[in-house]
């Protein structure tokens, strides 16, 4: 009886590792991707229309999301912390421009008229 017992233990313990196996940690992007996609559909879900990616920068999970702007002919793109879903900046213009209105939260650079590249040029370093 004994022995059974202790086999029984023996045999739980091994499950039990196993499950823990299972359940170790993800990579950071995995993580990154799971926060993101939760932040969008918590904090933006109007935006039913767009492509987004999702970046890892640093220990920064960020996503640079672009879609049709509320009104005809214009173009938006958002920086969002993947995390909380905050803005971080955005860039609305004419679809047919390649310039159009920039802004960064935080006072890191100002608001203003600026180019697309510019833009993420900026929206780099935030």
């Amino acid at each position: 009886m004994s022995k059974v017992l202790l086999a029984t233990i023996a045999a739980a313990a091994l499950l039990s590792l196993a499950e823990a196996a299972e359940k170790k940690v993800k990579p950071p992007e995995q993580t990154c991707q799971a926060q993101a996609l939760a932040s969008i559909a918590r904090e933006w879900p109007n935006v039913l229309q767009g492509s987004f990616e999702i970046l890892l920068k640093g220990s920064r999970c960020l996503v640079f999301l672009q879609a049709p702007a509320a009104f005809e002919g214009k173009r938006t793109a958002w920086l969002i912390d993947g995390n909380t879903g905050e803005l971080l900046s955005e860039f609305y213009g004419p679809k047919d421009s390649d310039r159009g209105l920039c802004s960064y939260r935080g006072g890191k650079f100002p608001t203003g008229e600026c180019s697309w590249n510019e833009y993420l040029d900026k929206a780099n370093q935030m």
